[in-house]
């Protein structure tokens, strides 16, 4: 009740912030301002941020190109800059996500979500070798729940074509996903610097202060009944559990690591050369590691070949992971642990699907079928709820 009283306070002050913003439209100039969108950005302030160690460097002109909304606002820009700019090979070609809606922000913002793609990008990016964008600026201000990611275009850059969640991956693609994801894990594990972020229970927390999840999942499981195997039908409460308890051993059981937090399919990139990588790093916290990999196995397989690959997936994210100086789990100790971590994955896309007519329309109904197919399946495969000793009757 605190929280939600919390958040009907903040939604009126960032009301007010919006409707000043429509009136005045204020334009980023200086590095303290943060942009309300892409169009507002100036030459002084690009040069601010991206030239900022680099002796006379400097921004002449911009330009902006495939814009598209979602949880974010995004936008592509295309830089130009002087002599001193192009000699020391500062970015030419950037990618910019911005809350510019009341309902970006309130559900970055009230979820404690608002940095958590700037703080990725300047805290973390730096000290993985992993495929991912490479980020150059962020900011979020407290106040208005204005914030800004600042980052590479790597469809420019990389030659990147991102990933459809509806069609099948392939057994290189999902392997070098979850090798991918085994370099984060390993560069942050028990990671000092990683006590900054939200764990999985928090966010759950976050989540139902919001909204009811928990309603909107049932209505989800019923909307998408056509594709969830038969075992699950009507299990809403059962699942919610598992949900609950699958969360809770993330945040409290597991080891912490860095964790992507919403790494499902549709979240994927491969470049040009072939490799596959991760973007959208706004829900990124720490907790346990098999929360990441359980979901982008299940999300991303067809069920028959998730089948046939999950175990040797595991095998690959285990030899990349190494020894941890012996603090690696063993393979049996890991089968378990995802096996205990398909749950979230399950709310995600229940919830998804399962919308109010208030909430907005943030993924298709096909890809949300898809989804919930490959994820439900892999619920009853592994019998994660038995796993998390859920009972059959509640």
């Amino acid at each position: 009740m605190h929280h939600k009283l919390w958040l009907l306070g903040r939604s009126a002050t960032v009301g007010g912030h919006l409707l000043r913003e429509s009136v005045v439209r204020p334009r980023a100039r200086v590095i303290e301002d943060v942009p309300i969108s892409g169009e507002t950005l100036t030459p002084q302030w690009l040069t601010a941020v991206l030239c900022r160690t680099t002796e006379g460097a400097e921004v002449l002109s911009f330009r902006t190109e495939n814009g598209s909304k979602g949880t974010a606002t995004r936008v592509a820009l295309r830089v130009e800059y002087n002599d001193a700019g192009t000699e020391a090979g500062l970015p030419t070609e950037l990618f910019a996500k911005t809350t510019t809606a009341f309902s970006q922000r309130i559900l970055l913002g009230g979820g404690k979500m608002i940095e958590g793609e700037t703080r990725f990008f300047r805290d973390f990016r730096p000290l993985v070798e992993m495929e991912a964008p490479i980020g150059y600026w962020g900011a979020a201000d407290p106040g208005s729940w204005r914030s800004i990611a600042l980052m590479e275009d790597i469809a420019a850059t990389r030659g990147a074509v991102f990933s459809e969640p509806n069609a099948p991956i392939g057994r290189d693609q999902i392997e070098d996903l979850v090798r991918n994801l085994a370099r984060l894990h390993r560069t942050f594990w028990q990671h000092p610097a990683i006590s900054v972020l939200n764990d999985p229970n928090y966010m759950l927390q976050a989540y139902l202060a919001a909204i009811d999840m928990k309603k909107r999942c049932a209505v989800g499981l019923r909307r998408a009944e056509e594709v969830v195997p038969e075992a699950l039908h009507g299990q809403s409460e059962r699942l919610w559990r598992g949900v609950e308890r699958a969360l809770d051993i993330a945040t409290t059981d597991l080891p912490p690591t860095l964790l992507h937090g919403d790494p499902h399919i549709g979240q994927t990139y491969r470049t040009a050369d072939g490799r596959m990588g991760f973007v959208d790093w706004q829900v990124v916290m720490r907790g346990g590691w098999a929360h990441d990999f359980a979901y982008t196995v299940n999300s991303g397989c067809e069920p028959e070949d998730r089948r046939a690959w999950d175990h040797d997936l595991l095998k690959a994210y285990l030899d990349e992971l190494g020894d941890l100086d012996g603090a690696a789990p063993s393979f049996d100790e890991a089968w378990l642990t995802y096996r205990r971590q398909s749950l979230f994955a399950y709310a995600a896309w229940a919830f998804t699907i399962g919308r109010a007519t208030y909430q907005p329309k943030m993924q298709s109904e096909q890809t949300c079928l898809t989804l919930l197919q490959r994820i439900t399946t892999a619920i009853d495969d592994h019998d994660s709820l038995g796993a998390l000793d859920i009972p059959a009757s509640v």
